[in-house]
C-alpha cells in the first residue's frame, strides 16, 4: 500500500501506530502538504507554532516537521520542551498565526502518536482543512528539507516558551477572592504533561496540599491508558483519595485536555456533572451569563441546569471544533463533552485540563463544600434521576457502511422511540423523557461506541444490549453484499 493512502484525519487530527503510520516518511508528507498549501495562500508571511508532548518519539516528529517547513522558507517557532495541546492552541491564537501544530496521539494507548493542526485563532482544523491537507498529501512529490543548523542560520528557526503567558491567561479567569484554604488534593498526571499548568496553578489558588503523583517523564505511561475514565481511575487511585483523606483527587490524560475527578468518599465525578457543575457555578456563584453548548454524547444534565437558569443548551456534532463554533454562533458561555473537556467564553478554542481543573478547585474553595455535596445539590436543583451509561463494540466490515444501512433501517427496539437526529456520523434514538441511545462511530477505529441516558438503568442495558446484536446483525447483512 502506498503509505500515503494511509494518512487520514479524524476528529482529532492524525493518529497511528508509532513505526507503522506514525513514522517520518508520513510526518514529513504532512507538513510538505501543508507547507504548500501555505504557499499557495502566501501564508509564508508568519511562523508556524509547533508543540510536543511526553509521548516516544513525539520531540523527534517535531523536528522532522518542523525541517520540512524551513526547508520551504516557512519559519517556525519551535516549543523547547513538552506541553500541553492547550498551549500551541492558546500561541495561534496569541499571535494570530495561520496555523500551529502539536505532536500528541492525546490519550490513546503508549504505542500510538499523531498530529494536531490548528488554524488562524486556535481552533481545530475542520473537515474542509483536513480533507485539503489528505488531496495535498496525495499531490506531493518532492520533500524539501532544511537541516537544524541551515534553518537557524537563515533565521527560519527560534525556539520558543510561551508557559508564561499561557498560565497568566488562565490566571485572568480565576476569582481573586480565593485565598489560603484547607483543600487537600491528590493529583494524578498519569506520566502526562497536565502537571506543567496544575503544579504552578494550585500554588496560585493556594492550595494547602496538592500532592502529584506520576509526575515523571514515562513514554509507556506505565503500560496504562494515559485518560483519567472512571475505569482508570476508581480502584487505587480513589481508595487512595478516600483512606488519606484527601478533599479530592484529580487526573489529567497525557496532552493534558481532558479532567477526571473523584470525590472525597472516593466516587467517580463524570466529565457530564464537571461540565455542569462549572456552568453552574458560574451562573449563580460570580454572575456570569449565557447560554451552554454540547455534543450529542453529553448529558441531558447539561440541558436542565441551562434551563433551570434561564438558558438554552445547544447540541452539536461530535468533535470539539463543533463546539468552540457553536459557542461563537449562540455567544455561549461554556461548552464542553461528556469525554471530558471544556472550555469558557474568552479562553482558547479548544478543550483545556489545566483551565478545567483550575475552575473545578475555585468552585470547590469558594462554596466551601465538599464535591459529593456539591453534585447532589447540582442534581437535585434540577430533579436529575437518570443513569448514563457508555458501551464499545468493535467492527469486522466497513464501519461507514454499517452506518449507513443503519440510518435506513433503524433497529426494532423493545420500546418505541419518538424522534432521530443524525449528527455527522452519529444516530441518535430519541424517547420519552429526554431519554435516549446514541450510537457514534468512531474517529479512530473501526468501532461503534454506545451511550444511553435512561431513568430506568435496567432498560438502558436492555437496550444497548438490543442495539448490539442488531449491529452484529447488520455487520452480516454489509459483509453479504
Amino acid at each position: 500500500m502506498n503509505m500515503k493512502s494511509k494518512i487520514q484525519f479524524g476528529t482529532g487530527g492524525f493518529r497511528g501506530v508509532i513505526g507503522d503510520d506514525f513514522n517520518k516518511e508520513n510526518i514529513q508528507y504532512i507538513a510538505q502538504a501543508i507547507a504548500n498549501i501555505i504557499i499557495e495562500n502566501n501564508q509564508q508571511d508568519r511562523p508556524i507554532i509547533v508543540g510536543y508532548d511526553n509521548r516516544f518519539m513525539s520531540d523527534f516528529a517535531a523536528k522532522w516537521f518542523v525541517e520540512v517547513l524551513n526547508g520551504n522558507k516557512i519559519k517556525c517557532f519551535l516549543i523547547t520542551h513538552s506541553v500541553p495541546t492547550p498551549t500551541v492552541m492558546s500561541t495561534t491564537r496569541d499571535m494570530r498565526n495561520y496555523y500551529g501544530v502539536m505532536m500528541t496521539a492525546s490519550h490513546n494507548p503508549y504505542y500510538f502518536n499523531g498530529i494536531k493542526v490548528f488554524t488562524f485563532g486556535g481552533y481545530d482544523a475542520d473537515v474542509n482543512f483536513t480533507s485539503l491537507v489528505e488531496k495535498k498529501i496525495g499531490e506531493v512529490k518532492d520533500i524539501k528539507v532544511m537541516n537544524e543548523r541551515m534553518a537557524r542560520k537563515a533565521d527560519l528557526l527560534e525556539d520558543f516558551d510561551n508557559l508564561g503567558s499561557y498560565l497568566s491567561h488562565i490566571k485572568s479567569f480565576i476569582d481573586p477572592g480565593v485565598t489560603k484554604n484547607k483543600l487537600r488534593v491528590l493529583y494524578n498526571n498519569m506520566n502526562g504533561v497536565g502537571v506543567i499548568g496544575l503544579k504552578p496553578l494550585a500554588e496560585k489558588l493556594h492550595i494547602h496540599q496538592f500532592t502529584i503523583m506520576n509526575e515523571e517523564h514515562d513514554a509507556f505511561f506505565g503500560f496504562n491508558l494515559p485518560n483519567p475514565t472512571k475505569e482508570a481511575l476508581i480502584g487505587e487511585f480513589s481508595e487512595t483519595v478516600v483512606n488519606q483523606e484527601y478533599d479530592l483527587g484529580m487526573a489529567t490524560d497525557s496532552d493534558g485536555d481532558r479532567l477526571g475527578v473523584i470525590d472525597e468518599k472516593g466516587n467517580y465525578v463524570s466529565a457530564n456533572e464537571i461540565l455542569a457543575a462549572i456552568y453552574w457555578y458560574l451562573i449563580t456563584q460570580r454572575d456570569y451569563k449565557g447560554d451552554i453548548v454540547k455534543n450529542c454524547a453529553t448529558s441531558v444534565l447539561v440541558d436542565l441546569v441551562a434551563e433551570s437558569l434561564g438558558y438554552k443548551c445547544h447540541e452539536v456534532d461530535v468533535g470539539f471544533k463543533n463546539i468552540t463554533h457553536g459557542m461563537d454562533e449562540h455567544n455561549a458561555l461554556l461548552g464542553g463533552e461528556s469525554s471530558g473537556g471544556l472550555t469558557m467564553r474568552g479562553y482558547i478554542y479548544g478543550k483545556d485540563a489545566t483551565f478545567s481543573g483550575a475552575l473545578f478547585l475555585e468552585m470547590v474553595i469558594k462554596m466551601n463544600k465538599p464535591v459529593s455535596k456539591i453534585i447532589k445539590e447540582l442534581k437535585q436543583s434540577v430533579d436529575y434521576n437518570y443513569s448514563f451509561f457508555e458501551d464499545f463494540i468493535a467492527l469486522d466490515v466497513d464501519a461507514e457502511k454499517v452506518l449507513q444501512y443503519m440510518s435506513n433501517n433503524l433497529p426494532e427496539l423493545s420500546i418505541q422511540h419518538n424522534d432521530v437526529k443524525i449528527f455527522g456520523r452519529n444516530l441518535k434514538i430519541l424517547f420519552d423523557d429526554r431519554q435516549w441511545l446514541l450510537l457514534r462511530l468512531s474517529g479512530t477505529e473501526p468501532a461503534f461506541r454506545l451511550f444511553a441516558e435512561f431513568k430506568d438503568a435496567d432498560i438502558a442495558k436492555k437496550l444497548i444490549e438490543e442495539l448490539k446484536q442488531y449491529i452484529d446483525k447488520v455487520q452480516n447483512i454489509v459483509s453479504e453484499k
